[in-house]
């Protein structure tokens, strides 16, 4: 059975190997809303142009906090050479890494060390087979996609919690690099997918009891994770970068092709154009404007107006 959690609000703990997160002070930004589309790049993240390896990486991880577009963005990065599987659900996430690191209940304890599931998930996505491998049709029913192993071409891990585990994929996989998709920080507070306030809140150091509302908790999560990230990029400079769902689903290929950029790839205006037909902009897009927004610490609204989220 796998541990459960109180929608109300007293989170228990699952049973994980998450990496500690760490907190960095926001950096130091001048602007407003209204110039957030100027410093779109300059503020959301260390310069993207910085790079230590001469290719695309071999191996592409996929995060994000739940419901922030990794569909869009995973099925782009598919048309672009990227091996998609091997089990998928209709989210299109990769099940064996969401039983290897997520929904670990499965294994028992002591749970192996994240580098040996690691080496699992590797075997699996280029094999097939590792004798770590989750029994997939066991554990789940929520298998809608299957695919062969990608051998020797390129592949990724598509699942929202790799984030929680990007430190640990970047040692173990000098190949591979990692990608964290995020949307606006207060459209995601208000999201209906609390899936990873639950899960990783505890770990996170994240009391739910301190804040006025479940939004003010959920947005908590998004800034820790957002801040990871920013100090992620300073430690592996050209293996990983952030991609801004609001400005992607403005200028899609235009987006795509900076941080392929950033990630060491490269492709031609069409290619990338071809890639990224289909998306969308999302209809919950600018819920937060309807929201009250009182119900946010002073720090976490100081947090997005530093950041021209405001």
């Amino acid at each position: 059975m796998h541990p459960q959690y109180d929608i109300a609000g007293a989170f228990t703990h699952f049973r994980t190997s998450p990496r500690s997160i760490p907190v960095t002070a926001p950096r130091e930004v001048s602007g407003s809303g209204a110039r957030r589309r100027a410093i779109a790049t300059d503020h959301r993240s260390p310069p993207m142009t910085t790079s230590v390896q001469a290719l695309r990486p071999h191996v592409l991880a996929i995060g994000a906090l739940g419901g922030s577009g990794t569909r869009a963005v995973a099925e782009a990065f598919e048309k672009l050479g990227y091996r998609h599987g091997p089990a998928l659900n209709r989210s299109r996430d990769c099940l064996a890494f969401t039983y290897l690191f997520v929904r670990t209940g499965w294994m028992g304890t002591p749970l192996p060390a994240p580098a040996e599931r690691l080496a699992a998930m590797r075997a699996i996505a280029q094999t097939g087979d590792h004798r770590l491998a989750p029994p997939l049709d066991a554990l789940t029913d929520a298998i809608v996609e299957r695919s062969g192993p990608a051998g020797s071409a390129p592949f990724m891990i598509k699942e929202p919690n790799s984030h929680m585990f990007a430190d640990a994929i970047l040692e173990s996989w000098p190949d591979a690099g990692f990608l964290f998709v995020h949307r606006h920080p207060l459209d995601m507070a208000f999201s209906a997918n609390l899936n990873q306030l639950k899960r990783w809140g505890p770990d996170m150091g994240i009391a739910p009891e301190r804040f006025d509302s479940v939004p003010a908790a959920q947005l908590e999560v998004w800034i820790r994770a957002y801040k990871a990230q920013m100090e992620r990029q300073v430690r592996y400079p050209g293996r990983t970068a952030m991609l801004d769902y609001e400005r992607f689903v403005e200028t899609p290929s235009a987006i795509l092709g900076e941080v392929w950029s950033a990630l060491g790839g490269g492709a031609d205006p069409d290619r990338l154009d071809r890639a990224c037909q289909g998306v969308f902009v999302p209809q919950s897009r600018g819920r937060w404007r309807e929201a009250d927004l009182s119900q946010f610490t002073a720090a976490q609204r100081e947090f997005c107006a530093d950041h021209g989220w405001l």
